[in-house]
C-alpha cells in the first residue's frame, strides 16, 4: 500500500472514530424527560388560556374526544403534539434563584397545559436558540418549542377532519332538496322519488359522505351560524348534524356539537348535495367494412 493511499485510509478511519464519538456524547447529554408520565398512561388534558374557556380531553375506550367547550372526536395527528410533551426533552433546567419568572413569561404562565395532574406552564421564547421557557412544580427549563396548532386556545385544530367517524353506519341523509333513507329491505329510497335513481348513484351518494373529510378545521364567526340544514342519521338513531354554510368558494359546514367549521373542497359539492349524473352510454365504436364488400341488395 502506498503512502498516499495509507493516509486517505487512515483519514477515513479518523472520520470514523470522530463521528462515533461525537454520537456517543450527543447520546450521554441527552437531557431528562420534562415529566415523570407517559403517554399510555394520559387519560385527560386541558389547555388553558387566560381569559378563555378551558380546552379538555378525554381518553374512553382506547380514543380521545374533546369534551370542552365542544364535543368531537379528536384528530389523530393533532393529539400526538399534545402526548409528546409527557417526555420532551429538557434542554436546561435553571438555577430558582438566579431567573425571575414574571421576566421569563411564567408569572403569570402565557398559558398552562395539565396531562393528568402535572400542570406545565408554558413562559417566553428564549431569543437565541428559540426555546421556551417552561415551569414544572418549582423547576423551570428550556425545551424546544413545540408546535403550536394543537396547544392554542383555537380547539377547531384538535376536532378530527373527518366530518363522520370511520365505523359510522348511515341509515338516512337528509340534504336540501333531497333524502335518502335506508327502507325495510335494506335498500335506498329517495325523496322526492326519481326514476333513473339506480342503486350505484344512491351509493355513491352515501359513499360520499362516509368518506366526507375537511380540508381543514375554522372556529365559527358567530355564536349560531346560518344556513341550510342537513341532517345525516345513523345506525342506532344518532344524529350528525350540520348547517351548510356555503358552497363558494370551499364547501362550509357548521357542527353545533363540535363547534367547528368543516372547510371542504368546493369540487365535493355534487358527492354530498346530490345524485351523481347519469352516465354517459358506452356507444360501440362503428365497424369499418372490407372494402371488397359488395353491399345488400
Amino acid at each position: 500500500m502506498n503512502r498516499s493511499r495509507l493516509n486517505l485510509v487512515l483519514l477515513v478511519v479518523a472520520a470514523g472514530l470522530g463521528v462515533g464519538v461525537w454520537y456517543s456524547q450527543e447520546r450521554e447529554e441527552k437531557g431528562p424527560p420534562l415529566t415523570t408520565l407517559t403517554a399510555d398512561a394520559l387519560t385527560k388534558i386541558a389547555i388553558e388560556h387566560p381569559g378563555r374557556e378551558a380546552v379538555r380531553l378525554e381518553k374512553r375506550d382506547g380514543g380521545w374526544n374533546l369534551t370542552a367547550p365542544s364535543i368531537a372526536r379528536v384528530d389523530e395527528f393533532e393529539i400526538n403534539s399534545l402526548l409528546g410533551l409527557v417526555d420532551r426533552e429538557v434542554k436546561k433546567s435553571l438555577d430558582r434563584d438566579s431567573i425571575k419568572l414574571a421576566e421569563l413569561g411564567l408569572d403569570p404562565p402565557k398559558y398552562t397545559i395539565t396531562l393528568n395532574d402535572t400542570s406545565i406552564g408554558f413562559g417566553d421564547v428564549e431569543p437565541l436558540d428559540y426555546r421556551r421557557y417552561v415551569k414544572v412544580g418549582d423547576v423551570v427549563s428550556l425545551i424546544e418549542d413545540p408546535p403550536s396548532a394543537a396547544l392554542d386556545a383555537d380547539y377547531a385544530d384538535l376536532v378530527a377532519k373527518s366530518v363522520l367517524a370511520m365505523d359510522a353506519v348511515i341509515e338516512k341523509i337528509s340534504v336540501p332538496g333531497l333524502t335518502l333513507a335506508r327502507g325495510a329491505d335494506g335498500k335506498w329510497l329517495l325523496t322526492p322519488a326519481d326514476a333513473t335513481a339506480t342503486t350505484d348513484r344512491l351509493q355513491k351518494l352515501v359513499d360520499g359522505w362516509k368518506s366526507a373529510r375537511a380540508m381543514w378545521n375554522e372556529m365559527p364567526q358567530a355564536v349560531s351560524p346560518k344556513g341550510e340544514p342537513v341532517v345525516i342519521t345513523l345506525k342506532g338513531g344518532a344524529e350528525q348534524r350540520l348547517v351548510l354554510m356555503e358552497r363558494d368558494p370551499q364547501l362550509k359546514f357548521y357542527s353545533p356539537d363540535a363547534k367547528t367549521v368543516y372547510v371542504l373542497s368546493k369540487a365535493l359539492t355534487d358527492d354530498l348535495l346530490k345524485l351523481p349524473e347519469i352516465p354517459e352510454p358506452v356507444v360501440a365504436p362503428a365497424t369499418a367494412k372490407d372494402p371488397g364488400e359488395t353491399p345488400a341488395s
